[in-house]
């Protein structure tokens, strides 16, 4: 977990830095990319049991969105795709607003599968903390509006929770491309391909070297429900504040990472192309204000682990007592 906080890049010296300190960030840059070149060849993934306890009809899956009528056609291929993966019930949380309209397009589809609730107002924490009491399966997998699943995801996500020990599982993610994209759209695609690529590149090698990972990305990422479900949870869930001032509503992934950390429950990566989601970026100049978007959730969830609530380091340490007694 440690090794993941540090896997986050460090700013460079700054222009009236001495030599010194240029060459040590550079060496740090090239320790860490060799670790986790190695962890990464190392890594796989746990694989689906001959008899699984778990099966998809053990799982929920909730999706917080919007449902603006723009957006309709990408929403429910979403949705399919979810469904051909064969869940228990998929809960879609909406606004108020938009709930009839969402409802009475999951009438004119094909399956009962499909429930549809509403918050007043557009948060998604609130969506999600929605949705939580009305689940009634073992294991609650969140989703974006925005991914597609292939058919064979829920068997490799449910693997990792046959073990007591593990409470949360993320995915591999690739990026969708837009179809007869402008010569600039490719440009943006490239970085954005590049970015998630990185991305699993980055939670893969972490994982393996010490359990770990940045965050377990809201795209798409599974919960045991009687984590998620406490009323304790729920509280801090919505009640987090930075800087004792400002309440927060975005990183609500990097919230429920450090959640299970903090409560000793253990964090698994499926880094493997049957476990990998399709999801879209911004692929205009947007995608650098989610870049910034990113980097700020980043560095302040960092800031609160190391600083805050400080059991990254009770993890660390017991990590190392553990490998000091083998």
């Amino acid at each position: 977990m440690l090794f993941s906080l540090l896997s986050c890049e460090l700013p460079p010296p700054g222009h009236g830095a001495r030599g010194s300190a240029a060459n040590r960030y550079s060496t740090y840059r090239y320790f860490r990319l060799i670790v986790n070149v190695v962890a990464f060849y190392l890594i796989r993934p746990i694989p689906i049991p001959e008899n699984p306890r778990l099966t998809s009809q053990d799982v929920t899956v909730v999706i917080p969105s919007l449902a603006l009528e723009k957006d309709r056609d990408e929403f429910w291929a979403t949705v399919h795709s979810i469904l051909a993966t064969d869940p228990f019930q998929v809960i879609l949380v909406t606004i108020d607003e938009n709930v009839e309209r969402v409802r009475l397009m999951v009438k004119n589809m094909t399956t009962d599968k499909v429930r549809v609730l509403s918050v007043t107002h557009p948060n998604k924490r609130r969506q999600m903390v929605r949705a939580i009491p009305e689940i009634r399966t073992n294991v609650t997998v969140f989703a974006d509006d925005d991914v597609k699943w292939p058919r064979t995801l829920l068997p490799w996500m449910l693997a990792p929770l046959e073990s007591e020990e593990f409470g949360g599982v993320g995915t591999n993610q690739k990026l969708r491309r837009a179809e007869a994209p402008s010569f600039s759209e490719r440009i943006w695609g490239y970085l954005g391909a590049l970015y998630l690529l990185r991305r699993n590149f980055d939670c893969a090698a972490c994982n393996y070297m010490d359990g770990g990972l940045p965050c377990l990305s809201g795209r798409t990422v599974a919960y045991r429900t009687k984590i998620i479900s406490d009323d304790a949870f729920t509280y801090g869930f919505t009640h987090e504040e930075w800087n004792s001032e400002y309440q927060l509503n975005a990183d609500d992934d990097n919230f429920i990472t450090r959640w299970l950390v903090s409560h000793g429950h253990k964090i698994a990566f499926q880094y493997h192309r049957q476990a990998e989601v399709e999801t879209t970026l911004e692929n205009n100049p947007k995608f650098l204000k989610q870049c910034l978007r990113w980097s700020r959730s980043n560095w302040r969830s960092n800031i609160t682990s190391m600083f805050v609530e400080r059991d990254i380091w009770r993890y660390v340490s017991e990590l190392v007592l553990k490998n000091r007694r083998c």
